[in-house]
């Protein structure tokens, strides 16, 4: 916890720090943020994590050859009483060789490993491919690219329940990818893209298959019309442990577990321009998918298995918005949309289930069925009076209906949001802005059975934000933000002796952002938040409370930055940040802890040439609390950037 609430203070500084080195006077990276060859490193150490990122993309053509890599390497060391290590490998390969005008010879390599020391699921993977084939071009716009090759694939069991060790398998992959251009139709404008991808590892089956299609025609003006579809499959095969009597009855090592994957959705959106000011929006869409969880061996004298199960899911939804646009004095819409969602579980036929045996997990399952309608109006209004001047006018109303058919599950309830914000914007002078915000969220949830109306809550919050922006000709920029919140959550039937109490949370904050520019070369950043929130029992009815918490935290830095060129920039700086917390005996408020951090910052950041950057960012801070000794910790992140 103190580790915790101290890198709270370190994490408001982080974008501070950032902000502080994206002026155009310092330097800018000369290589091209879209270029496809690159090399990326870098290393962060935050309390006592670390964490390595190393990635390479590449792209080439020389003659009729061309290839492309890319290669990542993540790895995460958490340091505790017992390391947790975890690393992660990916590698791409992929080669063309020009054959003709519409043929080319393709290869492919692939290579993933997966290593983690915690004895959690399935943490120890690996898997490597090689694949062979031609790509074709009927026409232009369309390619079909069928490869064959072999995939191997190695699972380790971390939990050590295999006596069987690792397992290994290898077999025949295929893959085939379709993909294509924009395709005109009759003034469709059409894109079709799919995949394929079967590997047969005996005894395992891996499968995967999706196809896409997005069409869109514009008749006239503002009157065009979109439509989606999609279809996809993924079947996995996992080995998983398996009992002593099952192993001797089916004289296998390991079980296998096949969960499988069939979605399909379709969408369309018309936009009908109602002449110049009125555009109206219909949308309407459709989703379903069906999940399978299967066990291959299974033995009845071993005790009841997991029964092999199936989840459907049904979601059709459509919305309706009108839009109003006169000019640049006001913009406006209005919505109604509707979305309703079934889920289904159920047991697979199994004659090998008594009759009350499957009645049971029949039960089990149907108890998690459920269906869920959601209806809501919204709208939004933009008033500009003034071009100094915008108002913003925002609320919708949601209302969810969520049913569960099973008479064994009472999670039956209703929820009704109400949600509401204002905001304006004023230009005072060419130097000064100012915004406001005021935002109101209300919830109610309502549960349909007696047995759970305890739980009936209002939830209120409250939230006003004035922000003014101060810029003096890029010398002095100032940012202050201002900020009231008030969360109010209340249970509709609250009894004294009821363990459960409404509750009541406040805060109050401030934050102040201040950059200096002294010289071309030197420039002063000052940033500062101060926030208070307390926490207490809630009496809705009479509107009063008992507070429980409360706290005060503090956080201060200032950087000076120094640019040595417009290639090299230099940052020094110091960092505060302190909480107190406050418990009440009665209504007197008494110091439970304290916690201060304190500490100095730094980074550099080296633009190398046009084609590489280097940066390193860093901070140390001491840490003291209540009824502890002074701890220390350092933090540091490095990043390389290189186009190749």
């Amino acid at each position: 916890m103190v580790k915790t609430v101290a890198a709270l203070g370190a994490l408001c500084l982080i974008p501070h720090l950032i902000y502080c080195q994206e002026q155009p006077d310092r330097l800018s990276s000369g290589a091209a943020a879209d270029s496809p060859n690159l090399a990326l490193i870098s290393f962060d150490r935050f309390l006592d994590t670390y964490q390595w990122d190393g990635r390479t993309s590449y792209r080439a053509i020389t003659g009729n050859l061309s290839f492309s890599l890319s290669e990542q390497f993540l790895s995460t060391i958490i340091r505790t009483d017992r390391n947790r290590i975890t690393d992660r490998q990916q590698f791409d390969l992929s080669a063309r060789y020009r054959l003709g005008e519409q043929w080319k010879a393709a290869a492919q390599a692939s290579s993933f490993i997966l290593s983690d020391n915690r004895s959690i699921g399935i943490s120890n993977v690996s898997y490597n491919a090689v694949y062979g084939g031609v790509e074709y071009r009927p026409f232009t716009t369309v390619t079909i690219l069928p490869l064959i090759g072999l995939r191997f694939e190695n699972q380790i069991d971390p939990s050590g329940a295999s006596k069987s060790g690792d397992q290994r398998d290898r077999g025949v992959s295929y893959l085939i990818n379709l993909s294509s251009d924009s395709l005109e139709y009759e003034g469709y404008r059409t894109q079709i893209g799919g995949r394929l991808q079967y590997d047969k590892l005996t005894p395992r089956i891996l499968e995967s298959r999706n196809i896409n299609l997005n069409a869109e025609k514009v008749f006239f003006e503002r009157t065009r019309n979109r439509f989606q579809f999609s279809y996809s499959r993924n079947r996995r095969d996992f080995y998983s442990p398996v009992d002593e009597v099952t192993r001797q009855q089916f004289n296998v090592s390991n079980n296998i577990e096949t969960r499988s994957e069939d979605a399909f959705a379709i969408a369309d959106s018309l936009d009908y321009g109602m002449g110049d000011k009125l555009l109206l929006t219909l949308q309407g869409n459709l989703f379903t998918r069906e999940i399978d969880r299967e066990t291959r061996y299974r033995s009845y004298s071993a005790g009841k298995p997991v029964p092999n199960t199936t989840i459907g899911e049904l979601r059709i939804g459509g919305a309706a918005q009108l839009g109003y646009h006169p000019g640049k004095y006001f913009d406006g819409f209005v919505q109604f949309a509707f979305q309703e969602r079934d889920e289904n579980h159920r047991v697979q036929p199994d004659d090998s289930l008594s009759q009350s045996g499957l009645a049971a997990v029949t039960r089990l399952e149907e108890r998690k069925n459920n269906q869920a309608r959601r209806t809501t109006l919204a709208s939004a209004m933009t008033f500009t009076p003034l071009n100094a001047h915008t108002i913003t006018i925002s609320g919708s109303a949601s209302l969810l209906r969520y049913d569960t058919p099973s008479a064994d599950n009472d999670d039956d309830r209703d929820e009704l949001w109400y949600i509401a914000n204002v905001t304006t914007h004023h230009r005072i002078n060419r130097h000064l802005q100012l915004r406001v915000s005021a935002d109101v969220n209300l919830t109610h949830r309502v549960y349909i059975s007696s047995k759970r109306s305890a739980d009936n809550t209002w939830n209120r919050i409250f939230r006003i934000s004035p922000r003014l922006e101060y810029n003096l000709s890029g010398e002095i920029r100032s940012e202050n933000i201002f900020e009231v919140l008030a969360n109010y959550t209340a249970y509709d039937f609250e009894y004294p002796a009821s363990p459960i109490r409404s509750f009541v949370f406040r805060q109050l904050g401030f934050i102040d952002s201040t950059t200096m520019t002294i010289t071309r070369r030197l420039r002063l950043d000052l940033f500062g938040q101060w926030r208070i929130y307390e926490r207490g029992e809630l009496q809705w009815d009479s509107f009063t409370e008992r507070p429980v918490n409360y706290f005060e935290d503090r956080t201060y830095s200032a950087v000076v930055g120094y640019a040595l060129s417009r290639s090299l920039l230099f940052s020094a700086g110091i960092r505060y940040f302190s909480q107190l917390r406050f418990g009440y005996a009665g209504s007197e408020r008494i110091i439970e802890s304290f916690l201060r951090s304190s500490g100095p910052i730094t980074s550099i950041v080296w633009n190398v040439s046009g084609r590489t950057e280097f940066s390193i960012q860093g901070w140390y801070e001491q840490q003291s609390q209540t009824g502890t000794t002074k701890r220390s910790f350092t933090n540091m992140t490095m990043f390389l950037r290189v186009q190749l």
